[in-house]
């Protein structure tokens, strides 16, 4: 956990605990005019939307760094594939395609990946695939073995293309719902606390502790949910292992 992390989990505890203090025990609650059951009507309706709201959250932003793995996984794949496909090539267009195909996978890994954690893509990477496609799609088609392998490259850089467009596109964090749901997840931790304080709390060291606990809970699995949500930084960062394996498979590739 970093510096910053670890304020923004601290920072809302304090302030949890400070105003307990603060707000002790409403009047009203002291005098005997607390009506507990609708109290606990109406919390146990706000911790079950603040369940239910952080619960879609976390499924949504585990799913999308589950696609960037998966997809990740399918681009590599298929850049490996067009490597050894390219193999039946003239020896020229080969060496010419498979150079284009180690500069893209080196690129993602080196320049692409780090560009992501701030949601942009690399322009170098688009422009190799330009050049990769149409090298491909510039292949003789006389020979039948040639045009076979013609057809399945092609094939294997529109995969490469497609699970690359849907990379870029989660790096980008351009989903609404997803950030809808973190702010209601938000707003749903900070009525979890504040709740008790409106109805009337005392500022009993047990009553402090307590808040301080669930804050610190809270705060806890936000800050988690968060990182869920940040697939190419933070703690649970997908990392381009996929693209490193291709690189070495490369080297191997006859």
């Amino acid at each position: 956990m970093s510096f910053f992390s670890a304020v923004a989990v601290v920072v809302p505890v304090v302030l949890a605990i400070v105003a307990t203090i603060v707000a002790g025990r409403l009047r009203r609650a002291s005098e005997g005019q607390f009506d507990g059951d609708s109290a606990s009507f109406v919390g146990g309706v706000l911790n079950a939307l603040f369940v239910v709201v952080l619960a879609f959250y976390v499924v949504f932003a585990w799913e999308a760094g589950n696609d960037v793995h998966e997809r990740s996984a399918t681009e590599s794949a298929a850049l490996v594939d067009a490597y050894w496909q390219v193999a039946a090539a003239p020896e020229q267009e080969r060496d010419q395609l498979r150079g284009l195909i180690r500069d893209y996978t080196t690129r993602v890994v080196d320049q692409e990946w780090s560009l992501l954690e701030r949601g942009r893509a690399d322009p170098g990477a688009d422009e190799l695939l330009v050049s990769l496609r149409a090298g491909v799609a510039a292949l003789p088609v006389e020979d039948e073995k040639v045009k076979s392998a013609r057809e399945h490259a092609l094939r294997d850089v529109r995969q490469v293309v497609d699970s690359r467009r849907e990379r870029v596109a989660v790096a980008g964090g351009g989903d609404a719902l997803l950030q809808l749901l973190l702010v209601g997840a938000v707003a749903g931790a900070v009525l979890m606390v504040a709740f008790p304080l409106v109805i009337g709390f005392s500022a009993g060291v047990r009553h402090v502790l307590v808040v301080g606990v669930l804050a610190l809970a809270l705060a806890l699995v936000l800050w988690v949910s968060i990182e869920l949500g940040h697939p190419f930084s933070g703690v649970f960062a997908v990392q381009p292992d996929a693209f490193r394996a291709a690189l070495v498979e490369f080297s191997v590739i006859p």
